[in-house]
């Protein structure tokens, strides 16, 4: 169905992008694309659809696509090809819906009327609702998961052969991505689809494939069925990639010593404590009459608030550093209460309590370089001079594992792990007492994760921070945090140590959650071992 002969795309600059790879998959297999960022596993995707990226110069290599040389054909042939035999499930499906168009629409103009299938029958099959009601909404007027299934109905809308699904599940907690995945298993299946399905989750490639590729620096660096390479890979980097995957059951059996030690901060008084916290979102108040969320945590703890997009995990986190103010409850710092709203906090107050936002790109100024984004809080915050305050900068960036040539750069010229130990750096530079770290991981590959939740916790320990760790990711938690809380509807539903809520859960939801954690073993087992 796929034949890619040694595809060599390279940038204008001569970086190799793609680097003669080849490629071959039959028709009704399921191949998961595994690699990081810049590995080239979108340009693969983009390439097999007949498109290479503006500024991007094909050196050599064919594509094949249902016996058509994609790259090669004319642009009326090649989407004649395209709405016959293959649907593209892009990263963010949601942000690729036309937002003037109802969803009755969005399903019409991609819809094959030979097919026979109505716009409710295509709804229907991804489990959204047929009333004419709902098919005169527009995107906005749906739910993050309604959304996502429009667009998965959209792909299938042409009754394609291929899909190619890039990073469907980024960003989803852990129970929207097991109904996301269930229900594509469901329709590749019951459509005999042929899949490529492109991630840098190893436990997302287990539940949907039957052979792996992985990528690297635009090669390929093993292929093999899936079974076979997650149990004896021959590639070093493909076992670096599954050693770092965040699986729960393997990072509660692990051997290694916790972060900090199981009772860590119980007998120390609390460096924060919160008490009766109830916030509602936006300018609408909280009318619950609820007890709120109330916790404590101590110097080089780490407490972490567990829940479902929409939980309150933000809100709360928020309301701590100041940035949101509650509709009651307190927060103390030390002992003495720290003012509701951040403008009413003093400097030193504010100073001691550091939030570290989930997007780092949107959190560093694009206009300052890495060294300015660290010398302006020192010289304000703690009156350095030009030069002190230039050596506490490359110190910090030292601190964090980074060069200190990266200084003069800006943040469009990181890395995503980068951008993120920046934003940790300058978080420091305020030399808080408390870190607030909301969803820091969530949109990093695997080793990049890893690496940031270990320098999370030899800061903890070595400079006594207390750490408040926002996440809707089991896997992350188990590997970062002391204690966590279950947060559901701005509600604790659970509290205690991370490895005795994991392993023996007292709340349905909270067991509902651990039930639905992804692991490394193929779903598709004797398939994959064929």
């Amino acid at each position: 169905m796929i034949e890619i002969s040694g595809l060599d795309l390279r940038a204008p600059d001569g970086r190799v992008v793609l680097d003669g790879l080849s490629l071959s998959v039959a028709a009704g297999e399921r191949v998961g694309i595994v690699g990081e960022s810049g590995s080239g596993k979108t340009t693969l995707a983009h390439a097999v659809l007949g498109s290479v990226r503006p500024g991007l110069r094909r050196a050599g290599g064919r594509v094949r696509l249902a016996g058509h040389d994609v790259l090669d054909l004319d642009p009326a042939a090649l989407r004649s090809v395209r709405r016959r035999v293959v649907s593209y499930l892009p990263q963010d499906p949601p942000a690729h819906l036309t937002p003037t168009l109802r969803v009755g629409e969005q399903i019409a103009e991609l819809a094959d009327p030979a097919a026979g299938r109505d716009v409710a029958g295509h709804l229907e099959r991804v489990g959204l609702p047929t009333d004419r009601a709902f098919q005169r909404r527009f995107p906005h007027q749906l739910s993050g998961g309604q959304q996502q299934r429009l667009a998965l109905a959209r792909a299938l809308a042409p009754d394609p052969r291929v899909l190619v699904l890039d990073e469907p599940t980024t960003g989803l907690d852990m129970l929207t991505q097991r109904r996301v995945l269930d229900q594509i298993d469901e329709l590749v299946t019951a459509q005999e689809l042929t899949l490529l399905f492109i991630t840098h989750d190893l436990t997302a490639v287990a539940r949907m494939a039957d052979r792996l590729v992985v990528m690297r620096d635009g090669a390929v660096v093993e292929d093999a069925p899936l079974a076979r390479a997650f149990s004896a890979p021959a590639a070093p980097y493909t076992a670096e990639l599954l050693s770092a995957a965040p699986v729960v059951s393997q990072l509660l059996d692990a051997d290694a010593p916790p972060a900090a030690p199981p009772d860590a901060g119980r007998d120390r008084p609390p460096v924060l404590r919160v008490d009766g916290l109830r916030a509602g979102y936006g300018r609408r108040p909280s009318t619950d009459r609820s007890p709120g969320v109330s916790f404590e945590v101590a110097a080089g703890e780490c407490v972490a608030l567990l829940g479902l997009s929409g939980a309150g995990k933000t809100t709360l986190a928020r309301c701590v550093s100041g940035h949101h103010r509650p509709d009651r409850g307190t927060v103390e710092l030390h002992g003495e209460p720290l003012p509701a709203g951040l403008r009413a906090r003093s400097v030193d107050q504010r100073r001691r309590v550091q939030l570290i936002a989930q997007d780092a790109t949107l959190s560093l100024n694009p206009r300052r370089t890495v060294a300015s984004a660290l010398v302006r809080p020192l010289r304000r915050l703690h009156g350095l001079g030009r030069e002190a305050a230039a050596a506490e900068a490359d110190r910090l960036l030292a601190l964090v594992d980074l060069d200190p040539a990266l200084a003069d750069r800006y943040p469009h010229q990181l890395s995503g792990g980068q951008r993120q130990r920046v934003a940790i750096a300058r978080a420091l530079a305020a030399r808080p007492d408390v870190l607030i770290c909301d969803e820091v991981t969530a949109s990093l590959d695997v080793r990049v994760q890893a690496g940031v939740l270990d320098l999370l916790n030899g800061l903890r320990a070595r400079l006594g921070l207390a750490v408040v760790f926002i996440t809707h990711d089991l896997g992350v938690l188990a590997r970062v945090a002391d204690r966590v809380l279950v947060l559901v509807d701005g509600l604790v539903r659970e509290e205690g140590p991370v490895a005795t809520v994991l392993t023996d859960p007292q709340d349905e939801w909270t067991r509902s959650l651990v039930e639905a954690a992804p692991t490394l073993v193929p779903a598709r087992g004797a398939v994959a071992a064929g």
